[in-house]
């Protein structure tokens, strides 16, 4: 037992002891005892709610993940705190978090990292980051660094780290149809033909001006809306990154046997996410793109990436030597990722924009995908 809990036990038996005492006392009302004895046992919650939680690894696996603005405030000078925004479903696992504690781990500097101890919308971590308070006020959960897809009204916001998190693979998008679909799918080969379809996205998704500006037909709704449309056969595709579909697999399985992958389209244009800090927070700032560049030159970030999102399930699935890829440009990227370092990208989307790459087997020889295709 950790010496936490048994100082807790001890305090609960000392309380308890000493209420019992008083309560005995004759000059001692039985209604001040009860205040007393409640006012202990407010204390003694304080303390278990406020204890640190980084003396000894103790933690339960819910909590020890997280940063809570408590411990934000009580750390030493000269520690960096590191909150990543926690999404709805967010745990350590996700890559995003993985790949930051592995860059914090790289910058040199000493730092202390967790995600927030409360979900968050998009919105309300953007406008906690963009106040540049660390905590309390604007920034009650004391968010310090967020992963969003990059565009223009986000980086006038925020400070962005311009190194892209999955080197442009979020770009890559395949869909999920109804297997009665999937002759029709099977003829479609450039973007004419993919705007005879109608294509299914999310109400707000940023996907959908990209797609509107490719003339594509588009069809939005609800989340919850999204497979029952595709069971129905109202639409002809969802689309969704290459790295989302495998944690999607397990609700199109309770949902539908007719919903499917279709193996023959790759719809790809230019599209990354970055982090993002407070505008005035140059510290996290620097240590990030020194961590993010040094696990890129180490070779430590594309193993991360190999072992978390090109998984077996996901070559298996995805067949990306099979496919026609279809470019579509991303009006949103100008001026927006353009200061990317070249050398950042996976993805070579001068060689798609251009048409040098049509197909899924050209992909496959590009160095950073070919882990994505054995």
């Amino acid at each position: 037992m950790s010496i936490a809990k048994l100082f807790g036990f001890h305090l609960v038996w000392c309380l308890l002891d000493y209420s019992l005492e008083l309560m005995s006392t004759p000059r001692f009302g039985s209604q001040t005892a009860a205040s007393v004895v409640m006012s202990l046992l407010v204390v003694l919650a304080a303390f278990l709610a406020i204890r640190p939680r980084f003396s000894e690894g103790q933690l339960d696996l819910d909590n020890k993940h997280l940063l809570t603005p408590v411990e934000v405030q009580s750390l030493p000078d000269g520690v960096l705190p590191v909150v990543l925004g926690r999404d709805l479903g967010d745990t350590e696992r996700e890559f995003k978090t993985q790949l930051l504690r592995l860059i914090m781990e790289r910058s040199g500097v000493d730092f202390a990292f967790g995600l927030t101890a409360e979900d968050l919308s998009q919105d309300a971590a953007i406008d906690a980051l963009a106040s540049g308070q660390l905590v309390g006020g604007k920034n009650p959960h004391a968010i310090t660094i967020g992963a969003y897809g990059a565009g223009r009204s986000l980086n006038a916001r925020l400070r962005v780290i311009p190194i892209p998190i999955t080197g442009g693979v979020l770009g890559l998008r395949v869909g999920w149809t109804h297997d009665k679909r999937l002759p029709r799918l099977a003829s479609v080969d450039n973007l004419k033909e993919l705007r005879a379809l109608t294509l299914l996205q999310g109400s707000g998704w940023s996907e959908l001006d990209i797609f509107d500006a490719a003339g594509l037909r588009t069809f939005e709704t609800s989340g919850d809306n999204l497979f029952r449309l595709v069971d129905q056969q109202r639409v002809d595709l969802l689309l969704r990154g290459v790295a989302e579909i495998e944690g999607e697999q397990e609700v199109v399985n309770r949902f539908s046997d007719g919903v499917v992958l279709d193996p023959h389209v790759l719809v790809a244009y230019p599209f990354a996410g970055f982090f993002y800090v407070s505008p005035d927070n140059m510290e996290l700032a620097d240590a990030v793109t020194a961590g993010f560049e040094e696990i890129i030159r180490d070779g430590s970030y594309q193993q991360l990436l190999e072992s978390q999102v090109y998984t077996s399930w996901l070559r298996d699935r995805l067949k990306l030597n099979q496919r026609q890829v279809i470019f579509i440009p991303n009006p949103e990227a100008r001026g927006v990722l353009d200061v990317v370092d070249p050398q950042h990208w996976i993805v070579p989307w001068g060689l798609l924009a251009d048409g040098t790459i049509q197909t899924g087997e050209q992909l496959c020889a590009i160095p950073g995908l070919a882990a994505l295709c054995r």
